[in-house]
C-alpha cells in the first residue's frame, strides 16, 4: 500500500485590518515661563499651601496686558522635537477639578495638551502639580501622557516667579497575535464534493486538512 499525503492550510491572522491606524505620539517636552504667573484662591494671606489653582498670563480678560503666549519649549524629543524653541500657551486651571476634555491646558504648535487628573505637593518655596492627561494632534492618535509642573513662589507668595512644565507622552504598541491552527481534518480519497465543502468553514478560519490516497494491491 502506498499512501500519498498532501497538506494544505491557512494561517489565521487576528490583527489583519483594511483600515489604517494612526500612530501614537511618543516623546516629551519641557515648557518654561516667559510671563507672570499668579496663585489662585480665596484665602488671606494666599500662599502655595492654600492656593486652589494657577492664573497664567495667557490672554484672559483679567490679564494686563493680554498675551497670546506665555511659555517657550525649552526641550523636546520624539514627535515633539520640531517644537524646540517655539512659543506655547499655558492656560489657567484649578487643582480641585481638572479642566477635562473640553479645555486644552497647553497649546504648542498643532499639539493640544489636556489634564484629566492631578495632585499637588508643596515643598516651599516650590509647588508641584503632577498627574495624567492626553495630547491630541492632527495625524496622530490621541495619546495618554504624564505631566509634572513645578512653580517657584516669590517673596510675597502670591506671584510665581517662573515654572517648568514637563510633559511625557507614552504609547502602547499592539502586539501581533501568533498564528493559530484551528483544526486538523483527515480527508480520504473518494470523499464527496459536498463533504469537502462542509469542511471549508473550518479550513478558511485557520485550519489544516490531510488528504490521503491509498493504492490497494490486487
Amino acid at each position: 500500500m502506498i499512501c500519498l499525503l498532501a497538506l494544505w492550510g491557512l494561517f489565521e491572522w487576528t490583527t489583519a485590518s483594511a483600515t489604517s491606524v494612526l500612530p501614537s505620539l511618543t516623546g516629551g517636552l519641557t515648557f518654561t515661563s516667559t510671563q507672570g504667573v499668579y496663585l489662585q484662591g480665596t484665602a488671606s494671606p494666599l500662599t502655595i499651601h492654600n492656593a486652589t489653582g494657577l492664573d497664567f498670563s495667557d490672554g484672559d480678560a483679567n490679564d494686563t496686558p493680554g498675551v497670546l503666549t506665555n511659555a517657550t519649549v525649552a526641550a523636546a524629543s520624539g514627535d515633539f522635537a520640531s517644537l524646540l524653541n517655539t512659543a506655547a500657551q499655558v492656560r489657567d486651571f484649578t487643582f480641585a477639578t481638572a479642566p477635562g476634555s473640553a479645555y486644552a491646558v497647553v497649546n504648542a504648535g498643532s499639539f493640544n495638551f489636556y489634564l484629566t487628573s492631578l495632585a499637588t505637593d508643596v515643598n516651599a518655596p516650590w509647588l508641584r502639580v503632577f498627574g495624567q492627561g492626553y495630547v491630541e494632534a492632527a495625524g496622530y492618535e490621541t495619546t495618554q501622557g504624564q505631566f509634572n509642573l513645578e512653580v517657584l513662589a516669590s517673596r510675597t507668595l502670591t506671584q510665581v516667579r517662573g515654572f517648568n512644565f514637563y510633559w511625557e507622552a507614552s504609547s502602547t504598541v499592539a502586539q501581533a497575535a501568533p498564528m493559530t491552527l484551528n483544526a486538523i481534518v483527515a480527508v480520504h480519497d473518494g470523499a464527496s464534493v459536498l463533504g469537502l465543502l462542509s469542511l471549508s468553514g473550518a479550513v478558511l478560519s485557520g485550519g489544516w486538512f490531510v488528504m490521503s490516497r491509498r493504492r490497494l494491491r490486487g
